[in-house]
């Protein structure tokens, strides 16, 4: 197994235990808080994440850009200490935002309980943006082993604070402040981490700092409307509906949080490898993990559309089984996510395109979701937002033809796509006519889910989907994990060798 696939399955399993505990979290706090109070805790987060994707303005992200070009030791402590002091200067403005526009805001939600939580939560941004800096930076500098390993402090930190006071209180007030406390410990390491690589305050960190804000800034308005058009029809949903219907939107309303793991685990491997010079190289790299995400995508895409009703009904309860419709709806931006399209252009640093193709993705979709919620209610905003990002797709692949000179067929495996994906339905076809033999919907999940994960991996297996080389690396990943919890670390990457 190349030591690329070893990274991006380190942190693809770090990131997934931070999807397990958030799903714990979730499930919690859907059986202790009312649905309004439920709702009011979301619509906080939806509002945190909306401003530091804003006003971080793409800096930490950056960073796997720059480290990894950077000359000597020198250069490495003076692009992390004036990013550090970015970072803080934006961390403040992002709490002066939340807590001067709370009242705008709770009044836009139709929700006044907004107003002291988002009063409270304002000093969030000020422990958590470190946090981002320190984990892209870990990343940029090919110490993914680093990034993992506080990955895991900080969900076993949400985990035993939150769900601690949660249990006890079953107060939403409480719960902020658990979520504040966890947020300090977070800061602590990351701000100590940051500080062992790091200069002092000095102008002379600043050389260099022109040619790092000309790539950042069109990233950043890149990654500002990016998340504006991933969240803008929660937004819009928290504008028309009340916050406990807000609440049953938002639970389905999200994609496979397991793809979203592995997606942005492999996308911090491949955008320091991916070398604009050595197009052979680059494109050997992106196929692959293409070929790799499809073997995983395509199948779980199939199954949870299967069984949204009771995954929904498992996690959270009767109250919130709405849920499964919106769920069912974004499974279908899945096979999108086997390639993150825009990686090439930021790889290439043609930023400025990215930051285009942003800025029409989010008028089409603010324009489609009004239309659509207006039609036919929040069903209209899962609907509208699918069809965007299909269209998005087609302009990105449009343009890596005609701007960065790129054979799209040599990136993207297409007819390997398509057999995965027919491969992955023809298990579902087979299962479910069984589906009414068990009638207890949770051990339906089960026993159907497990045959039919059976199924496909024989299938797979037989029509040579799934390949020798592919056991391997899963069961070498899996061995490796004994030697990444002695050391914390992983060796440096091969960039001779793909993922």
């Amino acid at each position: 197994m190349s030591e690329l696939s070893k990274q991006a399955g380190l942190l693809s399993i770090a990131d997934f235990l931070r999807f397990v505990i958030k799903t714990l979290i979730g499930m919690a706090l859907a059986r202790l808080l009312l649905p309004a109070d439920l709702g009011t805790y979301r619509q906080i987060h939806l509002i945190y994440a909306t401003l530091s994707g804003i006003l971080l303005l793409g800096f930490p992200q950056g960073m796997m850009y720059f480290l990894p070009k950077a000359k000597d030791e020198e250069q490495i402590r003076r692009i992390i200490s004036r990013t550090m002091d970015v970072v803080t200067l934006l961390a403040l403005a992002c709490a002066l935002v939340m807590l001067g526009a709370r009242y705008f805001i709770a009044d836009n939600f139709q929700n006044p309980s907004l107003i002291p939580l988002l009063g409270i939560f304002s000093i969030y941004p000020l422990l958590l943006f470190y946090g981002s800096l320190y984990n892209f930076s870990m990343l940029g500098l090919k110490e993914p082993g680093k990034a993992a390993v506080f990955a895991l402090f900080s969900i076993i930190s949400d985990l035993i604070i939150i769900l601690a006071v949660a249990f006890l209180m079953h107060s939403l007030e409480a719960i902020i402040w658990a979520s504040l406390a966890s947020a300090v410990l977070q800061w602590l390491w990351a701000f100590i981490g940051l500080r062992k690589k790091s200069n002092p305050i000095s102008l002379s960190n600043y050389e260099g700092f022109k040619e790092q804000v000309s790539y950042t800034i069109p990233l950043g308005i890149s990654f500002i409307v990016g998340i504006l058009c991933v969240q803008l029809d929660k937004i819009m949903i928290s504008g028309f509906f009340l916050p406990e219907e807000f609440a049953v939107f938002s639970l389905g309303a999200m994609e496979l949080p397991l793809i979203g793991v592995l997606i942005n685990s492999v996308n911090a491997i491949l955008l320091p490898n991916l070398n604009p010079e050595d197009h052979d190289q680059s494109a050997a790299i992106f196929r692959s993990s293409v070929r790799k995400n499809s073997l995983l995508i395509m199948p779980l895409a199939v199954v949870f559309y299967l069984f949204a009703s009771e995954l929904m009904l498992f996690f959270y309860g009767k109250t919130y089984i709405d849920a499964a419709i919106y769920f069912r709806i974004y499974l279908f931006i899945l096979p999108l996510r086997t390639a993150t399209h825009a990686l090439i252009f930021q790889a290439y640093g043609r930023t400025k395109l990215v930051m285009l193709d942003s800025l029409i993705m989010l008028g089409a979709n603010a324009v489609l979701n009004y239309i659509l919620i207006r039609q036919i209610g929040m069903k209209g905003a899962a609907i509208a937002t699918v069809i965007v990002s299909w269209l998005m797709v087609i302009i990105y692949l449009a343009q890596m033809k005609h701007y960065l000179k790129i054979k799209v067929n040599r990136f993207f495996p297409w007819l390997k796509m398509l057999f995965s994906l027919a491969v992955a339905i023809l298990p579902a076809l087979i299962i479910m006519p069984l589906l009414k033999l068990i009638a207890i919907p949770f051990l339906r999940m089960i026993v159907f889910g497990s045959l039919y994960m059976m199924i496909y991996f024989l299938i797979a297996r037989a029509l040579k989907l799934i390949r020798s080389d592919d056991i391997s690396m899963a069961l070498e990943l899996l061995r490796s994990l004994v030697g990444f919890s002695r050391n914390r670390g992983v060796p440096q990457m091969d960039k001779e060798r793909g993922i």
